[in-house]
């Protein structure tokens, strides 16, 4: 948090209900992008750039209607707008996001499925975090769902500005910062000092060979006779990098 992720940011939206005129085009934005194929990351810069003139001709003749006060606006984001729709296009479930049935306060009886951010650093499913720049609402689409209206950031502060804040005031526990270079980035970014505190027990870590796998089959069927094998003396705990993942090796298990 006050590291690897101190340039995310976090924000406080709000829905303008003007911005429910921009549905129409995202729907329009999102069907061209879904017949546009490309090979690699320059043709999909030259597609944003079409399709992002494209539109913003159309917006212009009125053939896709949006208010002339939203104009300027729409120019501006277009091409981020367009840009998050072939991110939407490639995003997987169960990778980048999942769907699942919130579990806030007042949605405890909502019964449909929802896309829920997944943080694939930790994998907790972060119900009150939505994509911006159109993303959310692109994602929906693929999924043939309601259209949200796109929000816009009332407040927001970096994780590096909100825990500079602290000062000397800041504490905590660590167990990932051993190397020098992260404690002196570390230093100098929020002021503070370390101290090495002893386990209460000895650390019985043994690193095994590596092994490598070449096929996606073969790296499922390493890890659950390795598994199995361990398993009958001791605890296994699979790190897994997304959901997908996860489900394929508990299936093999």
């Amino acid at each position: 948090m006050c590291l690897d992720r101190a340039r995310h940011v976090l924000y406080f939206s709000h829905e303008i209900e003007s911005l429910k005129w921009l549905e129409t085009l995202f729907i329009n934005i999102w069907t061209v992008v879904l017949t546009t194929e490309t090979k690699d990351a320059d043709d999909m810069s030259n597609s944003i750039d079409k399709i992002s003139k494209f539109m913003e001709k159309n917006v212009e003749n009125n053939n896709i209607y949006v208010p002339k006060y939203l104009h300027k606006f729409v120019k501006y984001k277009l091409k981020r707008w367009v840009d998050s729709a072939f991110q939407a296009r490639i995003m997987r479930e169960d990778d980048h996001f999942v769907l699942s049935i919130p579990k806030t306060a007042g949605q405890n009886n909502q019964k449909q499925k929802n896309i829920i951010v997944l943080d694939k650093d930790t994998g907790v499913e972060q119900y009150s975090t939505l994509w911006s720049h159109g993303l959310a609402q692109f994602l929906e689409l693929k999924y043939r769902r309601k259209l949200p209206v796109e929000s816009l950031k009332a407040v927001f502060i970096s994780n590096k500005a909100f825990f500079q804040r602290y000062k000397s005031c800041l504490y905590d526990l660590t167990g990932t910062l051993g190397s020098e270079n992260s404690q002196s980035f570390l230093s100098d970014l929020y002021y503070v000092k370390f101290a090495d505190l002893s386990t209460s027990k000895k650390k019985c870590y043994n690193q095994l060979s590596n092994k490598v796998a070449f096929e996606y089959s073969d790296w499922l069927d390493l890890i659950t006779k390795e598994s199995i094998k361990i398993g009958k003396k001791r605890p296994v705990l699979i790190v897994c990098e997304n959901v997908e993942a996860t489900d394929n090796i508990w299936n093999e298990l």
